[in-house]
């Protein structure tokens, strides 16, 4: 589900939204409209929106006053126990820091822990981590790596047959404007209007200077499309034109904890795996009933064999997971158990002040709380966009242990956001760390994360029940994790124990697939015969696929953001022809 907090949010989920429209559309006379040939043609535009605060990062200690420089801004403020808070003037983030060795003894040689927390935009505020390094005697310097706010956006037009201008949006980064991408273009003077093609309401007015060939959207803050060729449009075309057909070829090697491998020396087809590449590339861009692939990534037998990306992204850009990340909750349960954690069928009231006694992490992490909890319900009491949307309950621990029962746990399935989100509060209560402390301290940091972040709740305690912010590589780390059993690089990091419960069967979905603690399995047909799968998954086309059978792992991200019967071809066409490369 999305994570909406901000008028932008809002925006991207489909309100209706014009520059002036009442009364532009009221001064549209039908003489007035121009045959529009000027419009035709893809137009489009790649704007950073934000956020303003990046780079180095110096950070300074003078006893228990510490100092922080990033981005021209200097703040100072005091150590308060173990832990540091700075936040830049004019909400532009904040700097939370940990010493290791708290307020006593010598720690001038010790690294803090260290996470950027930055504000709501277009975004929820996320924490991303900052590593620290020692450049001095009480000083250390690092990188504040946010989240980018970006909103790329192409607009295609085209002359139907009646004559009439078709407009189609695409957005790789959010699917915006939704399910109804197409429209009617006509043009009056210096305006462009888009008219719902079912209804004939007039959707948007925008701005056009037949000049500068400009069309300004207005979101808020202006995103100004200019023609694009296809070679342009980097995020509107899978691949660019200009190359030459897909040949395959070993990933790159990025000194990330990933061992590269040619495809033939993990007994994979490289001509079948080029094959499938291709066929993603082949994908028209206006294709309304085909996935829009951002990352395909595939690993065998603990080596990386493929490693491609389109419509933009690459191997450095984290990638929405959307739900895929409610599985990063249910492993950083395991990561706690490893730790000494006490979790396995303890009741919630072990681990939270108030609530309801007789729910279990498993139920939370099983959809199976018996509370009034249904995302696929959009009346439903607990609904995730209901428990983003009200104000009256920003704590959405609370909101949730405050639903209403009306079934025994355990007893009916019901997807349920919140739930798993509660779940995070367990394990936070159980270790007593900020989630993306336990996070970054027993995965993303022995497993070699790149950049990630972690998107925060009203409250500032993280939110678990999906949008996390992942670079694909690294999301099929987990797979491999899994597939050794909770070993990474031959070290624990889960108890083979947790990987075996929480990937086995705990509870039947209404589709016939089943579900464990955190993971979904599927049974997928290949070569012949039927595997058992289990998989994170994630609007849009965010899929962690693991074959056990196989010794195969799969990460695909992709942008069919609100079209399930799109996306679920991921799993359901594009996993098994990757299952049939295996020789």
């Amino acid at each position: 589900m999305m994570f909406r907090r901000s008028t932008w949010l809002c925006l991207l989920a489909g309100s209706v939204i014009s520059h002036e429209i009442g009364a532009q559309t009221a001064a549209v006379q039908p003489g007035a409209v121009q045959s529009g040939d000027d419009l035709l043609g893809l137009w489009g535009a790649e704007p950073q929106l934000g956020p303003q605060v990046r780079g180095a990062l110096t950070l300074e200690r003078h006893g228990q006053r510490w100092s922080a420089r990033v981005s021209g801004f200097e703040v100072h403020a005091a150590q308060q126990g173990d832990s540091v808070v700075m936040t830049l003037p004019g909400g532009q983030g904040t700097l939370k820091l940990w010493t290791r060795a708290g307020t006593r003894g010598n720690t001038s040689g010790a690294v803090p822990e260290a996470f950027w927390v930055q504000p709501s935009g277009m975004n929820a505020a996320y924490a991303t981590p900052v590593r620290l390094h020692q450049a001095g005697t009480n000083r250390w310097r690092g990188e504040v790596a946010p989240v980018p706010e970006q909103f790329p956006l192409y607009l295609m037009v085209t002359r139907a047959d009646d004559r009439t201008l078709r407009g189609t949006f695409r957005n790789p980064e959010t699917n915006w404007p939704g399910r109804t991408a197409s429209y009617v273009v006509s043009r009056a003077g210096d305006q462009v209007i888009f008219t719902h093609p079912r209804t004939g309401k007039v959707q948007w007015t925008q701005l056009y200077d037949s000049a500068q060939r400009t069309i300004t959207f207005d979101f808020g803050a202006p995103i100004v499309l200019q023609p694009r060729t296809r070679e342009h449009a980097v995020g509107f075309v899978t691949r660019s034109p200009s190359l030459a057909p897909y040949t395959y070829r070993t990933p790159v090697a990025l000194s990330d904890g990933w061992s590269a491998a040619t495809a033939a020396s993990v007994q994979m087809d490289a001509m079948a795996l080029q094959s499938i590449v291709r066929s993603l590339v082949a994908v028209d861009p206006l294709s309304e009933t085909e996935p829009r692939v951002h990352a395909l990534v595939v690993a065998r037998h603990g080596k990386l064999v493929l490693d491609e990306y389109f419509r933009g992204y690459d191997a450095d850009m984290m990638h929405d997971l959307r739900s895929a990340s409610k599985t990063m909750t249910s492993i950083m349960a395991g990561a706690a158990m490893q730790r000494g954690a006490k979790l396995n069928g303890a009741p919630l009231s072990a681990h939270t002040r108030a609530g309801v006694h007789d729910i279990t992490l498993g139920h939370l992490l099983s959809h199976s709380t018996g509370l009034a909890c249904n995302d696929d319900d959009d009346t439903s009491p607990g609904n995730e966009d209901t428990m983003q949307s009200q104000q009256a309950q920003p704590d959405w621990f609370a909101f949730f242990k405050a639903l209403p029962r009306i079934t025994a746990p355990g007893s009916t399935y019901s997807y349920c956001s919140a739930g798993i989100n509660m779940a995070g509060s367990v394990i936070g209560q159980a270790t007593r760390l900020w989630l993306p402390r336990l996070f970054e301290s027993t995965l993303g940091r022995p497993m070699a994360f790149g950049e990630y972040g972690i998107n925060l709740m009203p409250t500032g305690e993280a939110y678990s029940g999906g949008g996390m912010r992942m670079r694909p590589r690294d999301l099929l780390k987990f797979g491999q994790l899994y597939l050794d059993d909770g070993l990474w690089q031959g070290v624990r990091l889960v108890p083979a124990s947790w990987v075996k419960t929480s990937t086995g069967h705990v509870i039947s979905r209404p589709d016939s697939s089943d579900d464990g603690y955190g993971w979904h399995r599927n049974v997928l047909a290949a070569r012949g015969r039927t595997f058992q799968t289990y998989s994170a998954g994630g609007n849009g086309g965010q899929f962690l696929v693991v074959v056990p059978e196989l010794r195969l792992t799969v990460v695909v991200t992709a942008g069919n953001y609100g079209q399930y019967d799109v996306w679920r071809k991921i799993r359901d066409q594009l996993v098994p022809m990757i299952m049939e490369a295996v020789q």
